[in-house]
């Protein structure tokens, strides 16, 4: 039951395409621009009236297109080099025109946690994302802006920024729920037989655990800012929507508790069992050793050597000897199975 924790930058490829769609009340479509295509990166801040546009990126992006979308949307270009800094927490920066959105997308891939860093940029009338790698929470809200007459495109790119990021946390839920899952698995496999690889894996789950909870914890932060925020780029009709996603956060955070405290009991019965399954020996062992005590003493007295020893001369007294000793190992056998002791 081994977890592995992947942050998405190992494994990254390099940016060719940005993804495009754009949608309004009555139309959307979705389109790819070439990365190499400078002319047509620039002509992606052209947004029409009444158009959301949500740009997507994802891999390790060339300078080029960095730059690209820097000039065309008019990024700070200290945003520009922050975006490649994939150690960065959770955090809103804002600007003028837009705003800066860093947050961590979890999800499981079989049984790898992978950790993506994710950037945000919020404008008037479009989203920008750039992942790390190809793969994202986001498949739903796709299908969402393609369905005719979709709720999305009756609001603004604050609104889809919303979803985006109720989608991260979303993910968040359905990482602890297979985290909990394997919890309770392993719990069965330690009742039924404890094993010493079952507190490796208690400690995998635990460390998993902890990743996703560093993850969380930074993001209630934007989401209380963005709740909050009075630059204009957050419209009041979807400030209801963005504190629902600050309560699920705090959700996800008193999961992220309980499971722990589950794992923490875990580890005490997996060593309560251990503990058990040592006094099981140790009374079989003791058992043991106190029918010999008897026997011991009867063969080390007849062992002695003394010239005079009466019983030494009897016909029958090896056999008699024998005879105490299994009646004495019977008696105290018999005395320990009324006691209960095994």
């Amino acid at each position: 039951m081994e977890i592995t924790i992947q942050d998405k930058y190992d494994i990254g490829e390099v940016c060719g395409t940005v993804d495009v769609i754009e949608y309004g009340t009555n139309h959307s479509q979705a389109y790819e621009v070439n990365v190499s295509q400078a002319e047509e990166l620039m002509e992606l801040s052209r947004i029409p009236d009444s158009t959301i546009r949500w740009i997507n990126a994802d891999g390790q992006y060339p300078q080029e297109l960095l730059e690209a979308l820097g000039d065309a949307f008019h990024i700070h270009p200290l945003v520009i080099h922050n975006i490649t800094n994939t150690d960065q927490r959770a955090k809103v920066d804002v600007y003028p025109e837009f705003l800066h959105i860093v947050a961590k997308m979890i999800y499981f891939q079989d049984d790898t946690m992978v950790v993506e860093h994710i950037n945000f940029l919020l404008g008037k009338n479009f989203v920008i994302t750039l992942g790390e790698a190809k793969g994202d929470v986001f498949s739903n809200i796709r299908s969402w802006i393609n369905s005719e007459g979709a709720h999305v495109r009756q609001f603004g790119a604050d609104y889809l920024m919303y979803l985006l990021l109720d989608a991260i946390v979303e993910g968040y839920f359905d990482v602890l729920e297979t985290l909990n899952e394997k919890t309770d698995a392993l719990e069965e496999l330690v009742m039924a037989d404890t094993q010493q690889e079952h507190l490796h894996a208690i400690r995998e789950i635990k460390k998993a655990l902890l990743r996703v909870n560093k993850c969380i914890w930074p993001l209630r932060d934007v989401a209380s800012l963005l709740r909050n925020e009075t630059v204009g780029l957050i419209q009041q009709t979807t400030e209801p929507y963005l504190r629902d996603v600050y309560n699920h956060i705090v959700q996800a955070i008193d999961s992220t508790e309980t499971s722990r405290e589950l794992l923490s009991s875990l580890t005490d019965l997996h060593i309560s069992n251990i503990s058990y399954k040592l006094n099981e020996i140790m009374k079989v062992l003791t058992i043991i050793s106190t029918l010999f005590i008897p026997l011991t003493f009867i063969v080390g007295v007849y062992g002695m050597n003394f010239r005079y020893m009466p019983e030494l001369e009897q016909k029958w007294g090896y056999g008699i000897i024998w005879l105490i000793m299994i009646i004495a190992a019977g008696c105290m056998m018999y005395y320990f199975k009324r006691k209960k002791w095994f």
